[in-house]
């Protein structure tokens, strides 16, 4: 991934923000036509695989992010805080 891509995304503090994020560097792009998230915890790391709508536009997004090709999506290979929390869930209270 390019350094710039690198640090943007690894500021996001959880699973939302990160989202967000990536999705909005997407939207040049065009409609994004699946996206899926995978945050490993032990290795502080967020992988994300991206396909857009319009399949001539992938090798252009991938160009821009730095991103890898795995079977056609785009993989972003994110480092993560400690910290970073996969989901928001509020406090349970009975």
């Amino acid at each position: 991934m390019r350094p710039d891509v690198t640090e943007q995304l690894s500021a996001a503090r959880d699973l939302h923000s990160l989202t967000e994020a990536v999705l909005v560097l997407c939207e040049p792009y065009g409609p994004v036509h699946a996206f899926r998230v995978v945050h490993n915890r032990g290795a502080a790391r967020v992988i994300c695989f991206i396909e857009l709508e319009a399949q001539k536009q992938q090798p252009a997004l991938v160009r821009a992010l730095g991103a890898k090709v795995i079977n056609g999506a785009a993989c972003l290979d994110i480092p993560v805080r400690e910290d970073f929390a996969a989901l928001r869930t509020p406090a349970v209270t009975n």
